[in-house]
């Protein structure tokens, strides 16, 4: 049996319906080009892993709906064993996604404007036709097929479909960070708006846990990610230790579990002829405390604003849309990502000591200012607190 395209001639193929191959199938739908968006899942939304925080403004930056929404946070907490600073704000910061219902969300967005989809599809093959990728191949619930367009933008997670088979850029696997996840119930009173972050050999190593609020601030997304190579026991091992770690845990049960991994160091390339890398298959979550949707997000949006533009030219060259995208992506990440991974390397390596002196000096920063370093990456605002900087200089969280 075949599966059938309906639109031919299309003008995108955007392989993974997460939120950047969501987001750039919705942007370039509305601007009435013909998109593919191919899901492997059987349905959108699946698999259901994210921690899913992000400040206020995503929401409205995206348009997004509330049905999109789990939970809503005004705290945010940083703590080891032994020490903790925290921060309160008068009204809300932020929310925690329903990362299933976004995903679901993007897609019917973008069908609602014109796109197709297809899902339980995997795409199998690559077809290369006079040096560019002219389509590619799938294998499906209904069935194998080919579909063609002029551009492939590559969403399909830290898998990376196409730096699998082409490889367009080196893989480190000291930077792959794999995380695991339960949804759990009857969420503290003391956290059922905070953010909280818990760092130290005894909650993780090479990484850190967390307690977030969702399903309107009742439960918990309670999670460990850990960075390189894993221990004995893997990642499953130090969530369970976070879990006996703190004694509210005992009151609360576990009814879903998750399990992701995302890679952290830069890429070299973004493009690939006509081939555009988005999400997760480009690293594009942030180093640092890794936050990927809102960059997703944003990267979907832009790789759309881009190809659109390149799409309306009369003469499409490759080098064209790779110049474009990539010098529009550095311009607003690129600083950042740096900045994040080089204190990141530092941090993972940070022993206890370390750590308790790291979470003290926060406890000196200002919650407008440690919201502008956690969200915005601002780390101009620690010039204002030439203590903390002298004490980190001491912990070497630069060395790297």
């Amino acid at each position: 049996m075949t599966q059938k395209i309906d639109t031919p001639n299309l003008d995108v193929i955007v392989i993974g319906a997460g939120p950047a191959g969501g987001s750039a199938a919705r942007e370039l739908a509305k601007r009435g080009r013909k998109v593919l968006l191919i899901e492997r899942s059987q349905e959108i939304g699946e698999p259901n892993y994210s921690t899913a925080g992000t400040p206020k403004e995503t929401v409205e930056e995206f348009n997004l709906p509330q049905e999109v929404l789990s939970a809503t946070w005004d705290r945010i907490l940083f703590a080891t064993p032994r020490v903790e600073a925290s921060w309160k704000y008068s009204e809300t910061r932020g929310y925690v996604f329903d990362f299933a219902k976004l995903r679901k969300f993007l897609a019917d967005d973008a069908a609602n404007h014109g796109a197709e989809i297809m899902v339980g599809t995997n795409v199998t093959d690559l077809i290369e036709e006079n040096g560019r990728i002219a389509g590619l191949r799938y294998h499906g619930a209904l069935g194998d097929g080919e579909a063609r367009a002029k551009i492939i933008i590559d969403a399909s997670g830290h898998n990376e479909f196409t730096n699998a088979k082409l490889k367009i850029n080196p893989v480190d696997e000291k930077l792959l960070g794999n995380a695991m996840e339960y949804v759990m119930t009857k969420i503290p009173g003391g956290l059922k708006t905070t953010l909280g972050f818990y760092i130290g050999s005894e909650y993780a190593c090479r990484g850190y846990s967390w307690i977030f609020p969702m399903n309107d601030n009742r439960d918990a997304k309670v999670g460990t990610g850990v960075l390189g190579q894993l221990p004995e026991g893997g990642v499953e091992r130090i969530q369970e230790k976070f879990i006996k770690s703190l004694p509210f845990f005992k009151n609360m049960e576990p009814t879903e579990i998750h399990a992701g991994a995302a890679r952290i160091s830069s890429i070299k390339h973004h493009v690939w002829k006509n081939i555009v890398l988005v999400g997760d298959a480009a690293h594009q979550i942030n180093p640092l405390l890794g936050e990927g949707i809102r960059h997703c997000l944003k990267a979907g949006r832009l790789a759309a604003e881009i190809i659109d533009n390149w799409l309306s030219k009369s003469e499409m060259k490759n080098e064209t849309l790779k110049t474009a995208y990539e010098k529009k992506w550095k311009a607003n990440f690129g600083r950042s990502w740096r900045l994040s991974f080089m204190a990141a390397l530092g941090l993972v390596n940070f022993n206890d000591k370390q750590f308790d002196a790291f979470v003290t000096g926060l406890q000196k920063i200002s919650r407008e200012d440690i919201f502008e370093l956690i969200f915005h990456y601002k780390v101009s605002a620690l010039l204002k607190y030439p203590g903390f900087i002298k004490d980190m200089a001491k912990t070497k969280l630069f060395k790297n």
